[in-house]
């Protein structure tokens, strides 16, 4: 029985450091992508970590694991050194930003350092990665002069837990002055800022303003044009992280489609693409407005340029939005989930080119009022959140299993006619005490099938796992 199976399997090297810092909630396993790129590269313990544990929060410190590829250029700006010099490798950040790389010195020499961005000081903590996680983050005295347990207990108190991508930053002015201030900022966005101080960028471009100064040059006379009239003529954007679109309608029933990216260091627009056809405004079933577009894509398309092709209205706030109609079941998941409208590139809002070209949450905009979304939209929300009850858990594929992790295959009592949706993420209540997570991979009319992660403990024997009986929620546990 799968809550009895008992398998060797090679036993966690930094268990030490696990132990003392369990994961949290948020930590998520590597994919294999990233593991494979780095094989040779970090320890073989590291690797192990990422693959059986993940990246994200440890312990009460909420010391991150961070993916490489997302601070490499973020350390680089930090240290420059010649091509030629030992590589450094970001793997870890403090609650109060302060990164923490790994250099390989020699075939046998390797040390993890620390920079701090407040204070411009780096230093050496440990001379091998395994003493780092398994020694000076396990003694109290190392891990309190790395994150102090007392600054790191008033930030929690003050600001909350930390989630994903955010760091807790103390006003300096404030704290010279034996005063303590505290906010949760963006990671990246601190760090960005505090080294522009020392050494500015030189920005090839100009830093957009408006919307009209966000454009390609090459392209603001194609939307100057376009009267902000009645009914839906007008502009409409949507931007997700550096990369954004423009729609225009003009009342003749022509549109007009810009893809762009704003390159981070240099504000240079690139990655341009531009569409231009006709559309058609209907109503569905439901008597929602229905935008269509007709996009014919070329050979340098990109892959998605035609994912805007129907779009639903949604009036809310005094403005109006355009979503995404083949991303209204992401849209209605992340409402009820978290109570947010899902990813920013899922909708677009109205604009007009003089307003103050302003970024967008990547993780959506707050929820509108329920009565304002579009009828199609209310049909798929879960006002109530849904509890599907596991009925029976498979034996786990151990050929799928990855170093005594993996996903079970799981039949609920609810299905697809139920409200549930391929790829929706369930959670264990907070009332139940458990602390599973899965998603939906199998349909079926009403008992659908989810995929819940499991791990085993360090004797081999399932230490957490789903069991028949284990309620199940749509709605996240997680405060965002």
């Amino acid at each position: 029985m799968f809550d009895r199976l008992v398998l060797p399997f090679r036993r966690l090297v930094l268990r030490r450091f696990v132990k003392a810092h369990p994961p949290s909630r948020q930590v998520s396993r590597a994919t294999r992508e990233l593991v494979a790129a780095y094989e040779g590269i970090l320890p073989d313990s590291l690797l192990q970590l990422w693959r059986r544990k993940g990246l994200g929060f440890y312990g009460d410190r909420q010391l991150a694991l961070i993916d490489p590829r997302l601070w490499q250029a973020v350390l680089n700006r930090w240290i420059v050194s010649p091509p030629d010099e030992v590589r450094r490798i970001p793997i870890a950040l403090t609650p109060f930003g302060v990164l923490l790389y790994y250099r390989k010195l020699t075939a046998t020499d390797e040390d993890v350092v620390f920079i701090d961005p407040v204070s411009k000081k780096t230093s050496d903590l440990a001379w091998s990665l395994d003493e780092f996680f398994n020694r000076f983050l396990c003694d109290g005295q190392s891990l309190e002069s790395l994150i102090s347990p007392a600054l790191a207990r008033s930030a929690r108190e003050e600001c909350g837990a930390l989630s994903s991508g955010e760091v807790y930053e103390i006003d300096q002015m404030l704290f010279s002055m034996q005063m303590l201030r505290i906010a949760k900022v963006d990671a990246f966005e601190m760090h960005r800022r505090l080294r522009d101080a020392v050494d500015p960028p030189r920005p090839t471009a100009e830093k957009p303003t408006t919307v009209a100064d966000a454009l390609p040059v090459e392209h603001r006379s194609t939307f100057e044009d376009i009267a902000d009239g009645k009914y839906l003529a007008g502009l409409y954007l949507s931007s997700y992280s550096d990369w954004h679109r423009l729609l225009a309608l003009r009342p003749d029933g022509r549109y007009s489609l810009l893809f762009w990216r704003i390159h981070y260091r240099t504000l240079e627009r690139v990655g341009v693409r531009f569409y231009t056809g006709t559309y058609q405004v209907s109503r569905n079933a439901e008597g929602d407005e229905i935008v269509a577009l007709d996009i014919v894509l070329r050979a340098d398309s990109s892959g998605g340029d035609d994912n805007d092709d129907r779009l639903v209205v949604m009036y809310s706030g005094g403005t109006s939005f355009l979503l995404r109609v083949n991303e209204l079941g992401d849209i209605a998941t992340a409402i009820g989930g978290w109570d947010e409208m899902g990813r920013s590139e899922y909708y677009f809002r109205r604009v007009t080119l003089n307003e103050t070209f302003a970024e967008e949450p990547n993780d959506g905009r707050p929820a509108p009022p329920f009565a304002d979304l579009p009828r199609a939209l209310q049909a798929l929300v879960h006002v109530e959140p849904l509890r599907p009850t596991i009925t029976h858990v498979e034996d786990p594929n151990l050929n799928e299993e990855d170093n005594g992790e993996g996903t079970v295959m799981c039949t609920l009592d609810l299905g697809e006619e139920d409200g549930l949706r391929f790829n929706m993420p369930l959670y264990s209540p907070p009332d139940t005490g458990r602390d599973l997570k899965g998603w939906i991979w199998k349909m079926a009319p009403h008992a659908c099938e989810v995929g819940v992660e499991y791990r085993r403990g360090e004797d081999g024997a399932i230490e957490h796992g789903p069991a028949v009986g284990d309620i199940l929620t749509t709605r996240s546990p997680v405060v965002r």
